[in-house]
Order: structure tokens, then C-alpha cells, then sequence
């Protein structure tokens, strides 16, 4: 062959210039030549590469997968499918939720008053004065809520620094559970505030002077805070007082189907079993009831149901999607056509008479096989009837999801199938890269041989030429 390409090359080339365009179009005529090995190499590696892209991804579906599966097996499984709904008929007044224990039914809820942080405020003071607290000292002690407070109050400090310096000190107790704020309530004047950190009567506000000075200072003496009706002895800015003089108005109170109960915060767990009030506004007497309504959350089912369909679905799908190999490779094989048979398989592990198959609770296959919940009527019957029904077909020994987990088990980990193809196929590229990489360089390697050969024959070519040009020129002449 290559002598056949000299041929031709040296046929044509005449001139510097062609010499170099003839050399560099036998180079490539040769490489041209030797591409269809290099393109069998190539097509071989792209296959290569190509399936261990889908063993990539087909290992994150099995992972999104399993991460399903895991759901599913957790000690907490079962009961989220007794999950309950309940809805208030007017959630500006209040909210409700419910968990799995809740009683499906109605029951009514009438707002009465709310539950208050309990607010202690403290005498107006002229901001500027500095004669009020006397005298100033190092470490004065008084009790807020059973707690020792120490506060220094500099010589000369104006009512205003000390009132500052007071709600520091109180704000720097640990587990106080209040929090103390200087407001300035005009352009002159300001009054200290003790506020609790929580509502109800459980969390009023106490304290004790100590004969400090300090509190009597703000007015405190002016109300008794182990007394149940905390009126201030004498009325208006002159002295302290507490925003709700009633320890009892402190708690939220309401009626639950005509009962009346307190308690001492706005969002109330204990009164119905399962639900949980969150009090928003009271009512005027001639409102109406609130109407409370329990039932069964489906959505809340299906919300945990479809998670784990749309996994399988996602993994059907994609080991369908290469049909080289799911055709050649066994593994894949056997995975698609195990997956695509799960719906139809029986549940063993139920209890007798309980729905062995999902389509019994309105889970049915397209004719992908891949799954959905078709029937969702069929499904809160069954929640209605008994959640385990539901449950056992997911989380049994031999539910839904074991099922799949005994399918994908041999795929995964280090000694799983995906692990030892993805290995193997690694291998099996970088050999093939290897061997392009040896090829091309062996036909660079010869194409440069032949473009030596041809231009040392291509230069004694041309020299013949001009000898037998000079000798032809010599002989006319003679």
C-alpha cells in the first residue's frame, strides 16, 4: 500500500511547495487509511463509558431508594399511618392540630380570654433627677421571682442611668424568667418594666426589696405581689403596678362542649386527647362556638406513601431505559423484571384477613408498571377501618418495602453487583484508552517514517530529473 501512495505522490509533486502539500497528503491519505481501527477503539470505549454512566445512575436510584426503604423499617413507621386532620371552622380565632391518637369526630371551643404574660410597671420618673435613688452603693440586693438580683448605682447617676442599670442587673439573672425594659415614656419621664418570660398565673411576677431601696425606689410598694388580687394601693403614674391586678386573668379560659376549663398558656394539649388548641383571639359572649372536626389525613398517608412509588417508578423507569442492557446483562435483567412483578405479589406477613396487595388499598400498576395511588377513597376507607391494615402491607416482615430491599440488597455496598460492574468497566476503559493511545501513537509513529521515506525518495527523484533535464539541453547543443 505504501509504495502504492509513493507512486502516486511522486507522480504529482513538482516544486518545493507541492513536494510539501504531496508529503502532507500522504501522511494523511495513511492516517485516513488506519482511522477505521482507531474509530473501533473509540466506539468501544464510548460504549464503555456509556454504561458506566448508567450503572452511576442507577446506583443513586437504588440509593434514593433505600434511603425510601429506610422509612419505612424506623420504630415510628406504623404510626404515621394513623395520622389524623382536624381543622377549626375559624382559624382567626384558633388553630388545631392532631396526631395519631386523636378521636375521629366533632367537639366545640369558645374562647373566653386568652392567656397574658404577667407585666409589673414602675413608677414615672423624671429622667434627669439624680436625687431619687439615695443612697447609691455597690451591690444592693433585692429578689425578683425568688431570685437575688445585684445592682450598682453610681453617686450622682441620673434617675434614667439608674433605671438602665436595674434592668441590666435583672436581665443578667440566669432562669429569671423575665425580662426587665427602661422605657421612656414621654421627653421627661420613664419607668422601669418587668416583664414574664411565659404566661399564666403559674409565672406571676414576685419580688422582694430587701430593704434595699431599690424596688420602693420604683414605686414597688405600692402593690403586694403575694396577694391573688394585686390592686396598687394608691392610682396613677405616681406609683407601680401590675397590668392585670387578677393573678386568675393571667390564664386562658374556655369552654370545650360546654366545659369550662384554665390553663395557664394559649396552646392547650391536655384537654382533648391528641389535638392541640392554639388560642388566637377571645370571643364576645353571643359569639358562637368554634367547631372543631377530626378525621382522617389521608393527605398526610399519601404524603408518606408516595415518596417510596415515586422511588421505585424512577428506578422501573431508568433499568428500562438501556435496553442493551437490560437485554444482555442478567443482573439487570432480573432486576427489571423482579421490580415490574412487585406489585402483583402477595403480602405474606399481614395478619389474616387483612389486604395482602396494594391495589386492595388503591395502589395500582399503569402499563409501565410503574405505580400510583389510583384510588384514594379505597384508601381512607381502609385508614378509617384500621391503619395497621395500611401500615402492614408497607412496614411487615415481608411489606412493600422489605420486598424491594430484598431486591436491591445485592446491587449495593462494596461486594454489591453495581460496585463490581462500575470496577470492572473502569478497568476495562482505561485499557481501552490505552490501547487508542498506542494505536495513534504507532500510526503517528509510521505516518512520520513514510513522510521521511517519500521525501528522501521525492528528493532523488527530483535530482534524477534535473540531471536527465541537463543532460537532454547538453545533447541539442552538440
Amino acid at each position: 500500500m505504501a509504495s502504492d501512495l509513493f507512486g502516486s505522490f511522486l507522480s504529482t509533486a513538482t516544486g518545493t511547495a507541492a513536494s510539501t502539500s504531496s508529503s502532507q497528503a500522504l501522511v494523511d491519505a495513511f492516517k485516513l487509511s488506519k482511522k477505521p481501527a482507531v474509530d473501533t477503539l473509540t466506539t468501544r470505549k464510548s460504549t464503555l463509558e456509556s454504561n458506566r454512566s448508567f450503572y452511576t445512575g442507577l446506583k443513586s436510584r437504588i440509593d434514593s431508594l433505600v434511603s425510601q426503604i429506610d422509612k419505612f423499617s424506623a420504630s415510628t413507621a406504623q404510626t404515621k399511618f394513623k395520622a389524623k386532620s382536624v381543622t377549626s371552622s375559624n382559624t382567626a380565632i384558633a388553630t388545631v392540630t392532631a396526631d395519631g391518637t386523636a378521636t375521629i369526630g366533632i367537639n366545640t371551643l369558645k374562647i373566653n380570654q386568652l392567656a397574658n404574660n404577667d407585666i409589673l410597671v414602675g413608677k414615672q420618673l423624671a429622667i434627669g433627677s439624680s436625687d431619687l435613688f439615695s443612697p447609691t452603693g455597690t451591690d444592693m440586693t433585692f429578689k425578683v421571682n425568688s431570685k437575688d438580683v445585684k445592682v450598682t448605682i453610681a453617686a450622682g447617676a441620673t434617675n434614667e442611668q439608674a433605671m438602665q442599670a436595674i434592668a441590666k442587673a435583672i436581665n443578667g439573672v440566669t432562669d429569671i424568667n423575665v425580662t426587665a425594659s427602661y422605657i421612656k415614656d414621654t421627653s421627661s419621664t420613664g419607668r422601669l418594666t418587668i416583664t414574664s418570660s411565659n404566661t399564666g398565673s403559674d409565672n406571676k411576677i414576685t419580688f422582694n426589696d430587701n430593704s434595699s431601696g431599690v424596688l420602693n425606689a420604683l414605686g414597688f410598694n405600692n402593690v403586694d405581689s403575694s396577694a391573688t388580687d394585686r390592686t396598687q394601693a394608691v392610682s396613677g403614674n405616681t406609683q407601680a403596678y401590675y397590668k392585670s391586678s387578677a393573678v386568675d386573668n393571667l390564664n386562658a379560659k374556655a369552654e370545650i362542649n360546654g366545659i369550662q376549663i384554665t390553663r395557664g398558656t394559649n396552646s392547650i394539649s391536655d384537654v382533648i386527647a391528641g389535638v392541640t388548641l392554639n388560642l388566637l383571639k377571645p370571643q364576645d359572649v353571643a359569639e358562637q362556638s368554634l367547631t372543631l372536626t377530626t378525621g382522617i389525613d389521608t393527605t398526610a398517608v399519601t404524603s408518606l406513601i408516595n415518596p417510596i412509588l415515586t422511588a421505585y417508578n424512577d428506578a422501573l423507569k431508568y433499568v428500562k431505559s438501556n435496553t442493551n442492557l437490560s437485554r444482555n446483562d442478567p443482573a439487570i435483567n432480573s432486576l427489571y423484571s423482579s421490580l415490574r412483578s412487585l406489585s402483583s405479589q402477595e403480602i405474606t406477613s399481614v395478619t389474616s384477613g387483612d389486604p395482602k396487595f396494594l391495589a386492595e388499598v388503591g395502589i395500582k400498576a399503569a402499563s409501565d408498571g410503574t405505580l400510583s395511588i389510583s384510588d384514594s377513597t379505597k384508601l381512607t376507607d381502609l385508614l378509617k377501618d384500621d391503619p395497621n391494615k395500611v401500615a402492614n402491607l408497607f412496614t411487615g416482615s415481608d411489606g412493600f418495602a422489605q420486598k424491594i430491599n430484598g431486591m436491591v440488597s445485592r446491587l449495593t455496598g462494596d461486594t454489591g453487583i453495581i460496585k463490581s460492574k462500575t470496577t470492572a468497566l473502569n478497568s476495562q476503559i482505561d485499557y481501552t484508552g490505552k490501547r487508542i493511545d498506542k494505536l495513534n501513537a504507532s500510526i503517528e509513529t509510521q505516518a512520520q517514517a513514510y513522510r521521511k521515506q517519500y521525501e528522501s525518495m521525492l528528493s532523488s527523484y527530483m535530482k534524477a530529473q534535473s540531471q536527465y533535464t541537463s543532460l537532454g539541453a547538453y545533447t541539442t547543443t552538440a
